[in-house]
């Protein structure tokens, strides 16, 4: 069995979270990342540094169904849970009112890259960057990718960047390639929160933004993990893990080339 240690340089230094997205999944994985980071301060952790990119302005259909409410509409969304956050809990995190370019904003200073898009080309884009500069290098990154269908989500923790010798544990677009050939699938916005319900099951969001937050709680908390992603089904209200095993990774067809 592989597994991911967390690096040592994340024991005494804030660690620097880039999250991609703060619309359906991503307001909540925000929400996420201010519980942990708090949870890491009362545990004596210098805590966590987040930049928050999303282009997007709150509409009435995110009312609810995503992390805002009705004072905020028209506010931008990255904007508005930066500020709420640095107001409420005393933290200097930075939000970007632009969508993530991969090409100038990667790898930047960061440790941890949190993504929550729905277009597969800005995913593939990441991943084909992060193969590019795969080889030995001092400063590890690590991508944390969510995504959901109507009622299905997946989480997936791996390798963006890795140091050298340390194990390569596959990221969502190595197990995922496809993602480089599916294109975007652009959707208008819901002109209601009755038709954004209509298209994914209101717990579906927070479910695999708590899923994301359990693979780095428990990394902070013991320092490795066996298992470094989740597959969820509200349906059946199952969770089936994703261990970091050669042998599962083959399955998706993907093999270290080390």
């Amino acid at each position: 069995m592989a597994h991911l240690q967390i690096p040592d340089a994340w024991l005494v230094r804030p660690v620097r979270v880039l999250l991609a997205g703060a619309g359906g999944t991503g307001s909540h994985l925000f929400g996420a990342l201010v519980s942990l980071d708090c949870a890491l301060r009362a545990l004596e952790h210098p805590g966590l540094a987040v930049t928050v990119y999303d282009p997007d302005r709150v509409g009435p259909a995110n009312v609810g169904r995503q992390a805002f409410w009705p004072g905020e509409v028209g506010q931008n969304k990255a904007v508005t849970l930066v500020q709420r956050a640095n107001l409420a809990m005393g933290l200097d995190w930075a939000a970007v009112p632009r969508r993530l370019d991969p090409r100038r904003d990667l790898p930047g200073e960061t440790d941890v890259l949190v993504t929550a898009v729905d277009r597969a080309t800005v995913r593939a884009a990441i991943g084909r960057r992060g193969r590019a500069v795969a080889g030995p290098c001092h400063r590890p990154i690590w991508w944390l990718d969510t995504g959901n269908s109507e009622r299905e989500a997946q989480a997936v923790l791996g390798h963006w960047r890795a140091e050298g010798g340390e194990s390569w544990v596959p990221n969502v677009f190595q197990l995922y390639p496809e993602l480089a050939a599916m294109g975007d699938a652009h959707r208008a916005p819901s002109c209601s929160a009755a038709e954004a319900l209509a298209r994914q099951w209101l717990p579906v969001n927070r479910v695999v933004a708590d899923v994301a937050l359990t693979l780095l709680w428990r990394l902070f908390r013991e320092g490795r993990l066996d298992q470094h992603g989740a597959f969820v089904d509200l349906a059946t209200l199952s969770v089936r893990a994703l261990p970091a095993d050669p042998r599962v990774w083959a399955s998706f067809g993907w093999a270290n080339p080390a």
